[in-house]
């Protein structure tokens, strides 16, 4: 966990870990996922890669023209931001992660604003092991 911090904060120049001042290279295209907490599980990193090219061609910064769906899953910001945010503190709890003041920071942005590692770990809580599937159509998406 110390190591995710580490990345997290090193990820923007904000003085809090929450959201904005990617550099142009950090928002788009895919690359390993900086999250590699309680939800993540490597073996999800194919569908990861597939669901997110498919949501957003690989970019973080992503925004729907007919819909509050944003960032690189496709969350709809208007029903997803606080959630998504309850549930990464509930891990942050568990394992004292020390960023739950960061990811409560989140709900001030909306999701296509967080960072890769936010980003990243909001998809994995979300995915829940496959659990959470049905939040994307992957027969649609062939992922």
């Amino acid at each position: 966990m110390i190591t995710e911090m580490l990345m997290c904060a090193a990820l923007i120049a904000a003085p809090a870990c929450a959201a904005t001042s990617m550099d142009a290279k950090d928002w788009k295209g895919h690359e390993p996922s900086l999250y590699t907490g309680e939800h993540y599980h490597p073996k999800w990193a194919g569908v990861r890669k597939c669901i997110m090219h498919r949501e957003s061609r690989d970019n973080y910064r992503a925004r729907s023209t007919i819909s509050t769906a944003s960032g690189a899953y496709q969350f709809l910001d208007s029903q997803w931001r606080v959630s998504l945010t309850y549930m990464m503190i509930r891990e942050s709890r568990s394992t004292a992660d020390g960023l739950i003041s960061e990811i409560r920071a989140l709900r001030n942005y909306p999701i296509q604003e967080w960072n890769r590692y936010f980003q990243d770990r909001a998809f994995y809580t979300a995915w829940d092991n496959g659990r959470g599937a049905d939040h994307w159509n992957l027969t649609r998406h062939g992922c």
